[in-house]
């Protein structure tokens, strides 16, 4: 219990919160711009997972940031599908979405265990050093929590700048807000709103399947079934805490991740606690915030709804 008390355990847990953020940063962003635009794209953990695999069987035989950008192509990849059947072919978002994470999971295990030996070596790569920033990461506490973290999770607050100043001084960044408030509207001011859907929604899967290559790559270092855990469908709760906001996304991120991390942290100070109830520390302020946030958050008007042009 006195560990409560410790510096150095709320140090730790912060920096485990910013770590299991990672991934989330990256494919709740994706999926914000996907949204932003009207595309309900609930293929997010199918991204994620085929990303996660495809990233370790290219960095194993040759480097992790090599594997990283492949595993974002992959999920860009089975983010195309959504693009065909949904906004060129006008299929229910909702089903095709469900329908492409049930591919990307099914598909990731069958070729990993076709792949992977019964009772052989799983492949694994090693995780990344920590690139500590210099005279920062020597601050007592503040150092170790904030300033000591692999280049993914330095990338991804990287990109939380600039995505957020894409999203809103950028004329695409306008144009995919106008096409998911009213497609019609912006297709009569001349925005093709049947582009802007395909890019916001293969930017979708792009960071996706960043998101699943950062937590393969940067934190498990081992692939299994399920790696991802639900991580797809966290990272839709949190743009909806953070109300369709490129910055809220990235906050709700951290939230996510560092009660997580308390969860994890707390295991070893409640020893006779259920290790499934501390765990279930983050789903549980989740829906705290959601509850909360359900009073402001305004979805785009067009979320979900098929854009069929009128010529």
């Amino acid at each position: 219990m006195s560990q409560l008390l410790e510096a150095t355990f709320w140090s730790a847990t912060v920096a485990g919160g910013l770590r299991l953020a990672t991934p989330l940063i990256y494919a709740s962003i994706g999926e914000t711009f996907a949204q932003r635009a009207g595309v309900l794209n609930l293929g997010l953990e199918g991204y994620m997972i085929i990303g996660a695999l495809t990233s370790l069987y290219v960095a194993d035989p040759t480097v992790a940031p090599l594997g990283f950008l492949v595993g974002g192509l992959a999920g860009m990849l089975l983010a195309a599908f959504m693009v065909l059947l949904s906004i060129r072919l006008y299929a229910n978002q909702v089903v095709v979405g469900f329908g492409l994470t049930i591919l990307g999971i099914g598909t990731t295990g069958y070729i990993f265990r076709v792949t992977t030996d019964v009772g052989g070596r799983d492949r694994q790569v090693s995780l990344p050093s920590e690139v500590d920033i210099p005279l920062l990461s020597d601050i007592p506490w503040l150092g170790d929590a904030l300033f000591g973290h692999s280049w993914y999770t330095w990338l991804a607050l990287g990109l939380v700048l600039v995505t957020g100043f894409i999203a809103s001084r950028t004329i695409f960044g306008l144009e995919v807000k106008a096409v998911g408030e009213d497609p019609d509207a912006a297709a009569a001011r001349g925005v093709d709103v049947v582009r802007v859907r395909t890019m916001a929604t293969l930017m979708s899967g792009f960071l996706g399947g960043l998101g699943g290559a950062a937590l393969m790559l940067g934190s498990v270092g081992r692939f299994q079934p399920w790696l991802t855990a639900n991580r797809g469908f966290i990272a839709l709760i949190v743009i909806i805490m953070a109300s369709w906001s490129i910055w809220g996304a990235a906050v709700g991120a951290f939230v996510f991740g560092f009660f997580e991390a308390l969860g994890f942290n707390l295991n070893n100070v409640f020893v006779d606690v259920p290790v499934e109830g501390l765990n279930a520390i983050p789903f549980f302020v989740a829906l705290l915030i959601l509850t909360a946030s359900a009073r402001w958050a305004r979805m785009p008007r067009g979320l979900g709804e098929n854009y069929v042009p009128t010529v």
